[in-house]
């Protein structure tokens, strides 16, 4: 399976030097290597002007502390959703969460390899690498999903007409069409009852989905503060909404989840309740990580 350096070629792509890939492979340089790149390699390699390659060096850096592994996904131990809860005794069975939700960096490293390997993918958007990605609507995750399960060998989760679903849109009553596969292993969107109990803190829960502050940040705090749960899972209560993979009806909405900044219903704990059309894309809504423990 190919890598193609996607790592390399965000970071490039992010400080408009995107020419020098090429220079960079002829020297060998690759995903695996970045870190360990100097300030003179740079020049070397025909990054002239000082501020790119501050800028480069400071991407690889972050690149590094981003790069996904287990730790980036908290186990959920199963349980029952509470009798406060819309969903009251669903069963939820144990499971594993992104411990973050989904950062324009990852999304973009990923994304272009899914490009690279017959995906279609939207841009998605943020006001930074290290802030979650928005505008991306239902399909775009699902497949961003399929992407990043093949890229790191796990089983795609999606199908559509009996094989990985990779490509199309169908609407905003067509997400039927998506099927999922129970038994694979890759990466997919939490179900509604997964995102509530992990947000209220599953067993452990003692009521402190809340952000711990004693202030109402703004909307740019809100994004980058590191508000989290007894779970050790971060912003499902004060950052953007995050789709899940729920249809509401026979309409085709799937439900978004939060217990965002924006929220006016008072409940503030992960109870707010929203669906959207699944080609919705909205400034707001980007989603989170989930996978069979």
């Amino acid at each position: 399976m190919k890598t193609n350096n996607i790592r390399l070629k965000a970071a490039l792509q992010a400080v408009r030097l995107e020419r020098l890939y090429q220079d960079f492979a002829d020297e060998a340089i690759g995903d695996d290597i970045l870190e360990t790149i100097t300030e003179t390699d740079l020049e070397k390699l025909g990054v002239l002007k000082l501020g790119d390659r501050k800028r480069l060096l400071a991407h690889f850096q972050r690149m590094a502390t981003c790069h996904p592994d287990k730790s980036s996904m908290v186990e959920v131990r199963g349980g029952t959703l509470p009798d406060d809860s819309e969903l009251k005794g669903t069963i939820v069975k144990t499971f594993l969460i992104g411990r973050f939700p989904v950062m324009q960096e990852k999304w973009e490293w990923v994304r272009l390899w899914g490009i690279s390997n017959g995906y279609d993918l939207g841009v998605g958007q943020a006001s930074g690498s290290t802030r979650p990605v928005t505008q991306v609507n239902w399909y775009d995750a699902v497949k961003w999903c399929n992407a990043k399960s093949e890229h790191e060998n796990f089983s795609p989760v999606y199908e559509c007409e009996g094989t990985t679903y990779r490509k199309g849109e169908f609407g905003p009553s067509g997400s039927k069409l998506i099927l999922h596969n129970a038994a694979a292993d890759g990466y997919r969107l939490p179900t509604e009852a997964e995102w509530e109990w992990a947000a209220c803190g599953g067993i452990l829960s003692q009521k402190q989905s809340t952000p711990p502050s004693d202030r109402e940040p703004s909307l740019s705090a809100k994004l980058l503060d590191p508000f989290y749960n007894e779970l050790g899972i971060y912003n499902m209560t004060s950052n953007v909404w995050e789709w899940c993979w729920d249809q509401e009806d026979s309409q085709g909405a799937h439900r978004i989840r939060s217990g965002i900044w924006s929220d006016t219903s008072g409940k503030g704990s992960g109870q707010a309740r929203v669906s959207r059309s699944p080609d919705s894309r909205l400034s707001v809504l980007g989603f989170r990580l989930a996978r069979n423990a």
